[in-house]
């Protein structure tokens, strides 16, 4: 009876702590972060980046939604201080929401459907418009997966070339 006592005890705290440690995890990975206005008019924000786009600080639009941990997970990197610099020195940044696959898609299909694989995706864009990139092989819809330094490496890579690393 004891040894059952001893066990049960042992299997209590190893559920609290799991418990626990599961509740940290999802506090961090459902962050305030919310960068994908669902009431925002995309094509004007997408036409209004394209105006102020040059040769050399292109159009970069990143599709997701705020449900999407993987979408949140690429904002964070986002908003760490060596990619944001970069984002902001070498491209005009716009967040377009899909919501649940139902918002946005006529836009979606003018770039290719780059959100076939999931979200996130980008697409590069030249100040006429025109898809430099896409990334429609879901390489970034593993986000939350990524470490900061491969985000920074992928848009580095479009950065200098239009290319990803």
């Amino acid at each position: 009876m004891e040894l059952e006592a001893k066990l049960l005890r042992r299997l209590w705290k190893t559920l609290c702590y799991s418990v626990l440690l599961t509740l940290v995890g999802c506090v961090h990975a459902d962050s305030d972060l919310r960068p994908y206005d669902e009431d925002a008019d995309a094509r004007a924000a997408i036409a209004d980046a394209l105006a102020i786009s040059t040769a050399s600080r292109p159009v970069l639009i990143t599709f997701g939604a705020n449900w999407c941990k993987d979408s949140r997970a690429l904002e964070a990197h986002y908003q760490s201080p060596e990619l944001a610099a970069l984002l902001e020195q070498h491209f005009v940044l716009v967040r377009v929401d899909v919501g649940m696959f139902h918002r946005n898609l006529d836009i979606v299909e003018e770039y290719g459907d780059p959100i076939d694989k999931g979200i996130p995706a980008v697409v590069l864009l030249s100040p006429e418009g025109k898809v430099l990139y896409a990334s429609g092989q879901g390489e970034l819809a593993s986000a939350s997966r990524m470490s900061r330094a491969g985000a920074v490496a992928f848009f580095s890579g479009l950065a200098e070339d239009g290319k990803p690393r």
